[in-house]
Order: structure tokens, then C-alpha cells, then sequence
């Protein structure tokens, strides 16, 4: 979640990193598709953006790393993106954003709102559990 303070222009002057896993942050997910379906859509959806580069991605470890440029170094932040098994052997989805410069201007929230969305649709309706 971004939290504000104005400036002068009166956008943000700070951005603070937006975590699935913390309160009050965008919920992540749980999804009854497989740890390997979830892994191949997720990357095949970092692949498919312009400006998201894969930094690193590990499956043994349910590990991927992105790093986001934005328009004109705005909103440029580091991705990371968990997928693990829960208890009961459904697949978990985790996502954190960090800002790498003051100007995020909800770029961070946007993306990983918009990726989770997208991740919904393709693994198709029922493949979402509510957390």
C-alpha cells in the first residue's frame, strides 16, 4: 500500500513497498490449480510485459524476482513473487513490491493488483480459494 505525504506538487514524497503478506496490504492468493500451473502462468505473465525484466527465478525454492520500469524511472521498483504449498496442498501466491524511488505513485499496488487479476482470469473461475 502507498502512504503519502505532499510535497510541494503535491504527489508523494515517499512510497512505502506494497506486501500481500502484511496487514492492509492487496490479499494474495490460494488457488486449488497446481504449484506447477500456477509457476508457468506467473512467468509467462512476467515474460509477456514490455518493461519487466526476470532477474531471478527459482522453482525449488517458489522464488521469482522482477525487476518493473515504469514511464520516465517512475514507479521502477524490484517484484518478488512467492508460490509455495500450503498445509493443505494448495498453492499459495505472495507478491511484494518495493519502490525503488520515492516516486512510485502507486505503481507498485497497481501492478501487483493487476497481475493477481490477471493470474484469476487465466487459471479460470473455481481456481480461486478465498483466503
Amino acid at each position: 500500500m502507498t502512504t503519502t505525504s505532499s510535497n510541494h506538487a503535491g504527489r508523494p514524497a515517499s512510497a512505502e513497498p506494497v506486501d500481500t503478506r502484511s496487514r492492509g496490504g492487496p490479499d494474495g492468493r490460494l488457488y486449488t490449480a497446481s504449484f506447477a500451473a500456477v509457476w508457468d502462468r506467473v512467468l509467462e505473465e512476467i515474460r509477456a510485459r514490455s518493461r519487466w525484466d526476470l532477474v531471478h527465478h527459482d522453482e525449488e525454492l517458489g522464488l521469482i524476482t522482477v525487476q518493473c520500469r515504469g514511464f520516465l524511472s517512475a514507479g521502477a521498483s524490484l517484484l518478488t513473487v512467492w508460490v509455495s504449498l500450503d498445509d493443505n496442498g494448495l498453492t499459495r501466491l505472495d507478491l511484494r513490491s518495493v519502490p525503488e524511488t520515492r516516486r512510485d505513485l502507486g505503481a507498485g499496488e497497481r501492478r501487483v493488483r493487476e497481475l493477481l487479476s490477471r493470474l484469476d482470469h487465466a487459471l479460470g473461475p473455481g481456481a480461486r480459494v478465498s483466503l
